[in-house]
């Protein structure tokens, strides 16, 4: 894959994110009725997850400078931010566009494979809120998504994986563990103390302006 067309890729995935949305919504309805509920459900994790990322980048867009800005205070118009086009592409294509319709489709196999997603969305529209409350904005981009529709599907699923055996107690399984590590990968990443970190990337590249 050529430079040029990754950087066309960072630039241009979340447009390609309504699109994407839109096909998938199409090809989900005429399939309604030949699916039992709990697997029509896990069809509609990754279309719910890209609403969420349509909110936190196009409508109304602005998750990264929230995170910039009032979470690391940092300013967002600075040359050099931590959360930039990369770090937001790497972490949504690993994290959103691999993991989660991977999962998803193993769950067709076997319902257990898939169990740790609606906990994953708790988690997330939770993160959320901690996010706006410690940066004063609670209305940052992607809370609305996370509770209107995130946390009504993950109750939803967890009472049909109850329903369906495959959990026994709604709190107490390790799916709930599962979706907790998921969850806290992003923020771990974002600082742990190697190179791979995002604030260790980002001390780096400052180091490097430094010397031009």
């Amino acid at each position: 894959m050529s430079n040029k067309y990754l950087e066309w890729i960072k630039n241009h995935w979340q447009n390609s994110a309504i699109l994407v949305l839109v096909y998938i919504i199409v090809t989900l309805i005429p399939v309604f009725f030949r699916l039992e509920l709990i697997e029509f459900m896990l069809l509609l994790a990754f279309p719910l997850y890209l609403v969420h990322e349509i909110e936190e980048y196009i409508l109304p867009g602005g998750f990264d400078d929230f995170f910039n800005k009032n979470l690391l205070n940092i300013n967002p118009s600075d040359a050099i931010v931590p959360i930039d086009k990369t770090a937001v592409f790497w972490i949504n294509f690993i994290f959103i566009w691999l993991v989660i319709p991977f999962f998803s489709g193993l769950g067709f196999i076997h319902l257990s494979f898939s169990a740790w997603i609606p906990y994953f969305l708790i988690f997330q529209g939770l993160s959320h809120l901690a996010m706006g409350l410690k940066g004063k904005k609670i209305i940052n981009p992607g809370i609305r998504s996370s509770f209107i529709l995130h946390l009504p599907y993950a109750f939803i699923m967890i009472s049909l994986y109850k329903s369906s055996g495959i959990i026994h107690h709604p709190i107490m399984n390790i799916h709930l563990v599962i979706g907790f590590i998921f969850n806290g990968l992003l923020p771990v990443i974002a600082v742990m103390p190697n190179k791979y970190g995002i604030m260790s990337r980002y001390r780096r590249r400052i180091e490097k302006e430094k010397f031009k």
